[in-house]
């Protein structure tokens, strides 16, 4: 179904053993534009805020402009306004997998990254994450 279009990928924090498998397959057929991908409503969002939709499962992809730790939560922002903003949040148990997986989180500032998850509203709009392979580094 990913290789086709037909479905993006939806993992789990406890089952994740091929989620990289299942997000080149979804990535080639977004690039060829296949399924689904030839729909706007599945689009890639900007992180831009007035690009996103208010709620819903969403891809949103853009450069993150800061990444901080406030009273064991993290917090990756897209824009300069953490209150009005794009951001990803992730408590400090869920920073675990990350840490232990050599991924540092600080190194993404500057970085475009592409995230995936559910969009909420809270202090501008944010998906909340709960495993590594919810982030993709786009830049090299």
């Amino acid at each position: 179904m990913l290789a086709r279009g037909l479905a993006r990928v939806y993992s789990f924090a406890d089952n994740r053993a091929i989620v990289p498998e299942m997000l080149a397959r979804e990535g080639a057929a977004r690039v060829q534009r296949l399924g689904i991908w030839r729909n706007p409503f599945y689009a890639v969002r900007s992180a831009e805020p007035a690009t996103i939709p208010r709620d819903g499962y969403e891809l949103v992809e853009g450069r993150v402009r800061d990444v901080a730790t406030v009273r064991g939560r993290t917090y990756i922002n897209f824009g300069d306004d953490w209150k009005s903003d794009f951001t990803l949040s992730l408590a400090s148990k869920v920073r675990r997998p990350f840490d232990r997986e050599g991924y540092s989180l600080e190194s993404l500032k500057g970085l475009t990254i592409r995230a995936r998850g559910w969009i909420k509203s809270y202090n501008g709009l944010m998906i909340e994450l709960t495993h590594p392979e919810q982030i993709e580094i786009i830049d090299p």
